[in-house]
């Protein structure tokens, strides 16, 4: 007989999130790109920055999760702003997603003050190069791209640490923790 209790384990990450109106022009990208490319366009409030995609972290560690953001906010990483000025389609996982020309040295500080502080706590993640990117829409089969316009721009002063979970077959997000930039 099996007598070993299952681990209640989340699945969380560490991201920023736009602000209204440039979560509002993200979600108009992202209709014109599912009219494009077909696909499943992300729903107006999943719309996010990923800086450290976890996966599956038990319960009881949450707790040493918050207290390593703790010690990055500490360590006073600056606010930048963050622009979207490309839209590109990863052919190989079907996603087509909105970026940037040039990442901001605030946003790469931020991830990789974030990975080093999770490995140092002995946290297992994707180490592998950080390329900041923002799903727009699944499963797509993109012949061609919009060009924007003008760069969607949104002010970033803070990141969140993000359960995400399922309810009603749609998936969602839940923030465990905040924190602000200097």
């Amino acid at each position: 007989m099996n007598t070993a209790v299952k681990e209640e384990t989340v699945r969380v990450f560490f991201a920023i999130w736009p602000d209204a109106a440039a979560q509002k022009q993200l979600a108009e990208l992202a209709e014109r790109l599912e009219a494009v490319c077909d696909g499943r366009k992300a729903r107006v409030e999943n719309i996010h920055l990923t800086l450290v995609f976890l996966g599956e972290v038990s319960v009881d560690r949450l707790d040493a999760l918050c207290h390593v953001a703790n010690k990055v906010r500490d360590a006073g990483v600056q606010a930048f702003d963050f622009a979207v000025e490309e839209v590109h389609y990863w052919k190989h996982n079907r996603i087509a997603y909105a970026g940037t020309a040039k990442v901001p040295q605030g946003l790469l500080d931020l991830a990789n003050a974030l990975q080093s502080a999770l490995f140092a706590a002995g946290f297992a993640f994707d180490r592998q190069a950080y390329v900041p990117h923002i799903t727009l829409v699944r499963k797509a089969r993109c012949q061609a791209l919009p060009e924007l316009a003008q760069p969607i721009v949104w002010p970033v002063r803070e990141w969140v640490l993000v359960k995400s979970g399922q309810a009603n077959g749609r998936s969602g997000y839940t923030p465990i923790g905040r924190w602000p930039l200097t």
